[in-house]
């Protein structure tokens, strides 16, 4: 089903959000000028003020909006009775939602950025660390069902909460991509090897003796990841090398 047109507040929503989630990637927090957003868009300082409340509203919405499109990206995926194919299947989209949004994603980054260490253990509370309210989000909510549902299979190994194995591959996954994005590879083939084999590496070590036979049926298989029209197949993420 294609989407609805957008309308023109809409619109104009999206465009000042994608002119300033690269102003603040540019430059963070300072660099982030309602003046030159305003101007950059041709539209008015009173536009911004009315839509987002002013310049911290802004920064919230665009973290939410970063989050969002992550979440619209995993929702893509085709879904699948098999939590393992879809656990992989996440992963890539994870990685595609972050080549394809770089900007927007280095806000994600912002959140988990290092805080003062007073700050860092605090009881959930409005002066909690941004980071802390990344497990409230869709989009990771999706990774939280995929591994539950792998745990509940026998996939994965139990004995353990199921938001812990969910953070570790995120770890991964978000770590990978950060240094994709950062640029430490010389090549996108060397990133994409890079990424295929860590993730296959860390998914596997999760994984219980059914699991790992059970993906192994998936690799035979050739299962591909989630397929557009300007896509070709792939092989899953996790893939051996």
């Amino acid at each position: 089903m294609s989407e609805k047109p957008k309308s023109g507040k809409a619109m104009q929503r999206k465009t000042l959000l994608d002119a300033a989630s690269a102003m603040l990637a540019r430059g963070g927090p300072d660099a982030l000028s309602l003046r030159k957003l305003a101007a950059s868009v041709g539209t008015s300082t009173m536009a911004i003020y009315t839509g987002f409340g002013g310049k911290e509203g802004l920064i919230q919405a665009l973290l939410e909006e970063a989050f969002s499109r992550l979440a619209r990206a995993q929702e893509a995926v085709p879904a699948d009775p098999d939590p393992l194919l879809r656990l992989a299947r996440l992963g890539e989209a994870y990685r595609r939602f972050a080549l394809e949004n770089p900007s927007y994603y280095a806000l994600m980054i912002s959140v988990t950025m290092p805080v003062p260490a007073e700050l860092r253990h605090l009881e959930e509370s409005e002066a909690a660390p941004a980071a802390r309210g990344i497990s409230g989000h869709d989009s990771y909510r999706h990774l939280y069902e995929a591994v539950e549902a792998s745990i509940d299979q026998g996939y994965l190994a139990g004995g353990r909460e199921p938001g812990m194995v969910a953070n570790a591959l995120w770890a991964t996954v978000h770590g990978l991509t950060s240094l994709e994005l950062a640029g430490y590879h010389a090549t996108s083939e060397e990133a994409a090897e890079q990424f295929t084999f860590t993730s296959h590496a860390i998914l596997k070590g999760l994984m219980t003796e059914k699991g790992l036979k059970h993906f192994a049926g998936l690799e035979a298989q050739g299962a591909p990841l989630q397929e557009t029209p300007a896509a070709k197949p792939h092989s899953l993420p996790f893939h051996s090398p």
